[in-house]
């Protein structure tokens, strides 16, 4: 099965590592959004997309775990003090390839033994703004700081071109996965470039929602499942969920209110609830997803795909 897995940071992390679990060899398509920490520092010195996200889907995929380690590796004093050692590397290799992103990225996932592929949503520079209780906040740091409830959120420059290679992706894949993460700024943050959302409403490809396993505390405050949805719908204009995936076991660690299922979500056919959560080493609830625990129920989105129910897009 052809899957892709469009979202960021360490939701996005989370499903590449139940792809491995099941043997897939996915493609990620990556925000390139973030200003914050090592990748805003990268960006403002240089002019780059963020490369922290994509750091983090390479370090996902690696088979090389050895080198993996050391590129999760943060300076903690001087000069390189908060610098993720992954993205200098990744930083060097676009470097070496005379400013091709996507050459960088082939050869980090050569060094890495990469068990898929990772792909930017754009190749272009781009800063998300927003508008939180009725102010304008510019740069995706400072929107997820903010703690505020975003009402709306877009990208400048406005429609920024899609990286060809994850659009051509999208229309072969046989399921795009949107999420988990955080609603707007990992995952809705992608559906802004307007070509790979034409791409996602148009593929034949069935396409499933990980839900987080609990509201982000400002981001999406007081947000049901249902609406997380409903927000989801509207971003991708002419098409709906084909499936969701989302927790329903043991409350997830934490403050933050549960996103739990209801009985049918509008407009989605297919509704995978069931425990999700991983487990600390003593036991204890976390509050992420477990890879192992989503791959299984991945396991069963890929089979009623192959049994072919259900109605897709043409």
């Amino acid at each position: 099965m052809k899957v892709v897995a469009v979202g960021g940071g360490h939701g996005l992390s989370r499903v590449l590592r139940a792809c491995r679990e099941l043997a897939v060899r996915p493609t990620a398509v990556v925000t390139v959004a973030d200003d914050g920490g090592s990748s805003g520092r990268l960006r403002r010195d240089l002019g780059i997309i963020a490369l922290g996200d994509l750091r983090m889907a390479l370090l996902a995929l690696a088979r090389g775990e050895p080198l993996a380690d050391a590129l999760a590796h943060r300076f903690e004093r001087g000069t390189l003090e908060g610098h993720a050692l992954g993205n200098l590397l990744l930083l060097a290799l676009v470097e070496r390839a005379n400013g091709d992103i996507l050459g960088a990225l082939r050869e980090a996932e050569r060094l890495l033994d990469c068990a898929g592929s990772v792909l930017p949503s754009t190749t272009v520079p781009v800063q998300l703004s927003a508008r939180v209780a009725g102010r304008r906040v510019d740069g995706q740091a400072n929107v997820t700081s903010s703690g505020g409830r975003l009402d709306a959120v877009w990208l400048e420059p406005g429609d920024p071109p899609a990286c060809p290679e994850a659009v051509e992706a999208v229309y072969d894949a046989d399921i795009v996965v949107l999420g988990p993460g955080s609603l707007f700024t990992s995952v809705i943050v992608n559906l802004l470039v307007g070509e790979l959302r034409t791409a996602i409403c148009r593929t034949s490809a069935r396409l499933v929602h990980v839900a987080n396993v609990q509201a982000q505390p400002g981001e999406t405050s007081q947000l049901t499942l249902d609406d997380h949805v409903r927000l989801l719908h509207s971003a991708l204009c002419e098409r709906t969920l084909d499936a969701v995936i989302a927790h329903d076991g043991p409350a997830p660690e934490g403050s933050a209110e549960a996103l739990r299922p209801s009985a049918a979500l509008p407009g989605v056919r297919q509704v995978i609830a069931t425990d999700l959560v991983s487990r600390n080493a003593d036991g204890r609830i976390g509050r992420a997803h477990d890879p192992a625990r989503l791959a299984a129920a991945l396991a069963a989105v890929m089979a009623d795909q192959r049994a072919g129910s259900g109605a897709r897009p043409g």
